[in-house]
């Protein structure tokens, strides 16, 4: 049985701050990894970023854990937030107007925390971040730039879900041209 969409763009002042938001801790306190909107059956339902109800770390979770274990880092360290908060299920016509909607909660979650490196996961979730952020960022491509009048460095990935098998392999080859300077600068 599929899920009733849940919205909560009509009303971005009521939404809660720490409601999927995950902060981070240690070297990864500094890092917001930056999803697309909640899915059917992840934190929506676990209350944590990357597990099912059951306490189990999903596919995507693995494959992104994967990748940030070079640098001392996981999901359970970094902060995780969605783009857009809503849950649009199979409706993703609807996504970029709930993502207008939800922009300010986004903008606020960032600013509540000291960030200074943004991971973007997925195509889907880079055009959106650019269209509401009037920026150029590109799949791997790891650059700076001011938002809400902070600067960030920002890194677009593919998303790591196992449904594309070569976004793992493509993500490998651009966690191998990043350093762990350039990923953790110091702020």
């Amino acid at each position: 049985m599929t899920s009733v969409e849940e919205h909560y763009c009509k009303e971005p002042n009521k939404f809660p701050l720490n409601k999927f938001h995950q902060l981070g801790s240690g070297k990864g306190k500094h890092i917001l990894i930056v999803g697309e909107s909640p899915a059917e059956n992840g934190w929506r339902k676990s209350g944590k970023a990357f597990y099912n109800t059951n306490g189990k770390i999903l596919a995507s979770g693995k494959r992104l854990n994967l990748l940030l274990s070079d640098f001392g880092l996981s999901v359970d360290t970094c902060g995780f937030t969605e783009l857009v908060k809503c849950f649009v299920g199979k409706n993703r016509k609807i996504l970029f107007n709930c993502s207008e909607g939800c922009w300010s909660i986004f903008l606020k979650q960032l600013g509540s925390e000291d960030y200074k490196l943004l991971i973007l996961l997925g195509m889907q979730t880079l055009k959106i971040f650019n269209k509401l952020s009037n920026l150029t960022l590109e799949i791997g491509g790891l650059s700076k730039a001011v938002l809400d009048s902070k600067e960030y460095s920002f890194l677009p990935i593919y998303h790591p879900s196992p449904i594309n098998p070569y976004s793992l392999k493509r993500n490998q080859l651009i966690f191998e041209k990043i350093e762990m300077k350039q990923l953790l600068y110091k702020g």
